[in-house]
């Protein structure tokens, strides 16, 4: 049995794919497998997996009808059969001390998840790195039990994303916690189903281990109608729900549900920005009265307050939106993305 599997959703990725791969057969740590789960790839991507299957022995390709990463991972999982369960993104990288150093670390604290920062590293059209920034850091820090770790959630800065989280199998299959067959919301889903499986112990380290590459076409910088979905919704009360009842007092967490309802809408202005020369405006001023004018994003926008937003430029477009300004908050959060945009461009052409 080896001691990590590492378990990566394949779709439509043939040019990133090897740098992906490249980032785990450098890792430090050698006893691991690896699975590469295509999920209906027509580029290519699931021949190259069975080709990286050929070559390293440590490596398992699998393929399955298109249906989502998340039911990607979940084959995957299904597979597996190391202690330990890390989750790869196919267009990213991993430093070459992850397995070692999350690894090490589960063990000397017989921990249930591992808790690691990441880089966001900005790529260009051809998949050319622009600039790097980070690290993101978890806010927390050292080892928990489940019990501790309510007490102090209100210093938690979570993410739910599945890659920065280490997790052992039994954990896993023990509270059946997977992605299932959800195309909208599955990361949330996932994170939803961890905090609420009392783990043994979980470890925050404020070290980062994974490189999120973030491409011109990702689905983190294009619009998706999903996004604003009822379903979508559905997931973040889920979450809502579970750290309510896992409050040490009724009503204690509730501004910490505020916040991230506050994270939702920001980053559904931002999405909006992305579309803007392709979207007619007065078409993104209707999604983004849907994302703000819903009864959980109304109540919190009218209750916000400086301290609820991460920076000043937030907070001035929490503003407007809290006005229902939206033609200006649309203009504030395109300028916003102006400004980076002509950043990227400016390191680009320093890069040649």
């Amino acid at each position: 049995m080896p001691d990590v599997s590492v378990i990566v959703p394949v779709y439509n990725i043939k040019t990133l794919l090897p740098r992906c791969v490249a980032s785990l057969q450098a890792q430090t740590w050698q006893d691991f497998e690896v699975w590469l789960v295509d999920d209906g790839s027509t580029d290519g991507s699931g021949e190259l997996c069975d080709e990286y299957a050929v070559k390293d022995a440590r490596i398992h390709a699998l393929h399955k009808e298109n249906g989502g990463q998340g039911s990607a991972r979940d084959l995957g999982l299904d597979h597996a059969r190391g202690e330990y369960i890390c989750y790869v993104d196919s267009d990213d990288e991993v430093l070459p001390d992850l397995l070692e150093n999350a690894l090490r670390t589960a063990r000397e604290a017989d921990a249930d998840v591992v808790v690691y920062g990441y880089y966001k590293q900005f790529l260009d059209k051809d998949g050319s790195a622009l600039r790097r920034s980070g690290p993101n850091l978890p806010a927390l820090s050292g080892v928990y039990t489940y019990e501790e770790f309510w007490q102090d959630f209100r210093k938690a800065k979570y993410e739910s994303v599945p890659w920065v989280r280490f997790c052992r199998r039994d954990y896993l299959q023990k509270y059946n916690i997977r992605f299932t067959s959800l195309r909208v919301g599955e990361d949330a889903h996932f994170l939803t189903q961890l905090l609420d499986a009392p783990f043994r112990r979980i470890v925050y380290l404020r070290s980062a281990y994974y490189i999120y590459n973030i491409r011109p076409s990702s689905t983190m910088t294009s619009f998706q109608k999903a996004y604003f979905s009822d379903e979508a919704a559905a997931r973040r009360a889920e979450f809502d729900e579970v750290v309510r009842r896992h409050a040490p007092t009724p009503g204690e967490y509730d501004d910490l549900i505020g916040r991230e309802t506050l994270c939702v809408v920001l980053e559904s202005a931002r999405k909006l920005s992305f579309v803007r020369d392709t979207m007619p405006n007065a078409e993104r001023i209707q999604w983004l009265r849907k994302a703000c004018e819903g009864p959980r994003a109304a109540k919190w926008l009218a209750e916000s307050r400086r301290e609820m937003a991460d920076s000043s430029w937030q907070w001035v477009g929490l503003c407007i939106l809290k006005r229902k300004q939206y033609r200006l908050a649309l203009a504030y959060f395109d300028f916003i993305q102006t400004l980076r945009g002509g950043r990227d461009r400016r390191m680009q052409k320093n890069s040649r």
